[in-house]
């Protein structure tokens, strides 16, 4: 039986590089994946999810094994991104003089090494409005959104990782989705399910 996310930490809390190993191999990808969907640039991306390892392996000693690992993983990674989209943020705005001039929707790398749940099925058009509509929400609505819908996440574990209330939680994940429905009408069938053709 392989040997759980939870007693490699320990393993990597002592010193034993084979377990961090182990423990990027088993969550390199999804690191990948959860940091593309926030900044849609693959280099971007790859470097924020090197950061949380190298931030994991660094400050390993910080981790308490009293919960399940993929929660606090997710935690820290969200933190470090969004901490970066607010640096981003606020070096956009000096450089355009306004903090308008920021948007979270950015083009496609074109690599395709981070797709999206279901990419074949939707046109380049509908990702694009997809993506935008995510960019358009609030960061803690998105983060939300992203660790139920992308990430398969109870919503214990989501409010765990956000360090929030249960009820928050729900009212972040209706708001996040009413949002997201109105702004993909478009592409939402009439029963407010599947993808509309246009």
């Amino acid at each position: 039986m392989p040997e759980t996310d939870e007693a490699l930490m320990v393993r990597v809390v002592s010193g034993d590089a084979e377990a961090f190993t182990e423990i990027v191999r088993r969550y390199e990808a999804k690191a990948r994946r959860y940091c593309y969907r926030i900044f849609h640039d693959a280099q971007t991306a790859e470097d924020a999810a090197q950061d949380m390892f190298l931030k994991l392996y660094r400050q390993a000693d910080r981790y308490e094994p009293t919960g399940r690992f993929q929660t606090w993983f997710y935690r820290v990674l969200g933190n470090l991104c969004f901490d970066r989209l607010r640096y981003e943020k606020r070096r956009a705005a000096v450089r355009a003089g306004t903090m308008d001039s920021f948007s979270l929707d950015e083009e496609e790398d074109g690599e395709g090494r981070f797709p999206e749940p279901g990419a074949a099925l939707l046109s380049g058009e509908q990702r694009a409005a997809v993506r935008a509509a995510l960019g358009e929400l609030s960061p803690a609505a998105r983060q939300a959104v992203m660790l139920r819908e992308f990430e398969g996440l109870k919503y214990r574990e989501i409010a765990d990782a956000m360090e929030v209330s249960m009820s928050d939680v729900k009212v972040l994940l209706h708001r996040g989705r009413k949002q997201l429905a109105k702004r993909l009408s478009r592409w939402i069938g009439e029963d407010g399910h599947g993808v509309r053709r246009p």
